[in-house]
This record gives C-alpha cells, sequence and structure tokens, in this order.
C-alpha cells in the first residue's frame, strides 16, 4: 500500500475536517496514513521516505514542509485549508472539494516547482512565494505590532483576505518610496521604490498577482518594483480586485537567476516570516537571491 505523511495545521480553515475525518477521507482512497501536527515535530516523519507528503493547511504550513521538501524527490499534495492560498491557487486547486483532490493523486499530474534561497544576516533561507520589501512587509509589520487586532477576528477566509488588501491600500497612502540599491543577473536596477518583490511563482500576499506572467518552474525570479509613477496603478489594482479579481497591475518586471538586495531603513518579509534586525548606525544588510530549479514537485490531480 502506498504510503503518504500528512502534515495538518489544526488551526487552518473552518474547522470542518479535524485530524481524524482528514486521516479516514485519506485511507478511503486508499492509502496508508501517518498523521502528523504542524505544531508539532513533523519533520523527523519526512525521514521516512514516504511515496507523498500531503499538506493540509494555508500557504505557511505549505512553505515549511516545501522547505524541508525541497530535493528530497517525494512528491507533495495540497489540501488547502487556509486563508490565501496563492500557492494552491497556482496549482488550480483551490474551490476543489477535499474528496475529489485525494481521490485525483493516483494519477494527478506533476507540476515542478523553483524554490528561492535567500541569503542574508539571518544565514539561509528558502522561499516559495516571495521575498519583498516595501508596501508588503510594512502591512505585515503592522499586524506584527498589533496595529489591526480586527484581521484575527476574522472567521471567514475571502473576507480576512479583503481585509489585509485593505490594509495594503492604506500602506500605500501612507508609504513614500523608499532608496534600494538593487542588481538582477549583475545589471543595476537601483531606485526609489514603494515596493521591491522577488517573485517564484507571481503571487504574493494577499492574492495579489504582482507578475501574472511567472512561470514557478523556470528557474527565474520575477523581481516587481513599484516606483512614485506607478502609485495611483497600484491603487486602482488594489481597488479593483474585488470586482475583478483577474485585472493586474502593469508593474516594471525583472527577470533573472540572481538579485542582490539592499535597502538602509526597510522591513523584509520572507514568505510569511518577517525580518526586522536592523541595528540604528548599522551599515545596510545584503541580501542575495539565487534559485534551486525545480527542487520540488506538486501533484495536480486532473
Amino acid at each position: 500500500m502506498r504510503r503518504v505523511v500528512l502534515v495538518h495545521n489544526p488551526k487552518a480553515g473552518d474547522g470542518r475536517l479535524d485530524d481524524d475525518a482528514l486521516v479516514k477521507l485519506i485511507r478511503s482512497a486508499g492509502w496508508d496514513v501517518e498523521y502528523c501536527s504542524s505544531k508539532d515535530n513533523w519533520r523527523r516523519a519526512l525521514e521516512t521516505a514516504p511515496d507523498l507528503i500531503a499538506v493540509a493547511g494555508g500557504d505557511g504550513t505549505v512553505g515549511k514542509v516545501g522547505r524541508e521538501a525541497a530535493g528530497r524527490g517525494v512528491p507533495i499534495a495540497i489540501l488547502p485549508l487556509g486563508t490565501a492560498n496563492n500557492i494552491s491557487t497556482a496549482l488550480g486547486l483551490v474551490g476543489r472539494p477535499l474528496d475529489e483532490l485525494v481521490a485525483g493523486w493516483a494519477d494527478a499530474a506533476a507540476q515542478s516547482f523553483d524554490v528561492g534561497v535567500a541569503r542574508g544576516p539571518w544565514g539561509t533561507f528558502r522561499f516559495l512565494e516571495s521575498l519583498g520589501a516595501g508596501l508588503l512587509a510594512q502591512g505585515m509589520v503592522e499586524v506584527k505590532q498589533g496595529h489591526v487586532p480586527h484581521l484575527g477576528q476574522i472567521d471567514e477566509a475571502a473576507k480576512r483576505v479583503e481585509a489585509a488588501r485593505d490594509l495594503v491600500q492604506r500602506q500605500l497612502t501612507q508609504s513614500n518610496a523608499v532608496r534600494y540599491a538593487l542588481s538582477v543577473d549583475g545589471h543595476d536596477r537601483a531606485g526609489d521604490y514603494l515596493l521591491v518583490e522577488a517573485l517564484n511563482f507571481g503571487t504574493a500576499g494577499p492574492n495579489l498577482h504582482l507578475a501574472p506572467q511567472a512561470d514557478p518552474a523556470d528557474g527565474l525570479l520575477d523581481v516587481v518594483v513599484a516606483r512614485e509613477e506607478d502609485r495611483r496603478t497600484l491603487d486602482d489594482y488594489l481597488a479593483r480586485l474585488l470586482l475583478d479579481p483577474e485585472h493586474t497591475p502593469k508593474l516594471l518586471v525583472h527577470r533573472g537567476r540572481a538579485v542582490t538586495l539592499s535597502c538602509a531603513t526597510c522591513a523584509l518579509h520572507i514568505d510569511d516570516e518577517l525580518w526586522l534586525e536592523q541595528a540604528e548606525g548599522a551599515e545596510p544588510a545584503v541580501i542575495e537571491l539565487s534559485v534551486e530549479p525545480r527542487a520540488l514537485t506538486f501533484l495536480r490531480p486532473r
């Protein structure tokens, strides 16, 4: 019997499926299941060479598991239970019944997926979505500092995403462009920017499709920058998203395999992790980004 390690975030979703229900659902499709809570030591289970890793949760849980699974050669199947579900959306999984997804694992298509690598003062950190500074990171700072407590009190995922977009739009009205040292494949792209996002597959934050042409398996990062003259474009994009989710902003995108980013005063986010440690008067931290091509394989049930 094929064996799957299931990593489940018990706090994700609306509570319709608990751990027992998930295990029962997967066993009914013919899998031998080892259940692990994402709050426990699930990493040890990945060392047992399962046939499949299943992740029941949102982008944060998928990112944690993906970082550990990169390069192991074991495919990953996602059961999207999170808020934004950016990775699951890119794979075409959102909105499909969970039992249909599980039943489709047996003959699912394989989707190769790059993994970004960020080297900085924290050491080396892999990311699946993006590394960025500016609007999205500033919004995360607001949340971390407790300035938007209502976000955690919203039960419905779609409304949490909408509230997070409102926060980004509010940041846009309050933020000034900041000077960034930036190079992409050796080309100088320094400038004053409202936002800098190095994206792996084009989407970040609360379902923001900043680089709609990005390919998650091309070995490249799509570096999106928003200048002062793009402020109105971004504001229009954020305002229209609810009524026209297919609308995308026309922002400057630089594509490359090697990216270097530095800023004297900015906060940075790496996926859903926030980095704030910048000592006053210290030299600006230099962040080096690269790509591990096709380091992951996700299943896309037909």
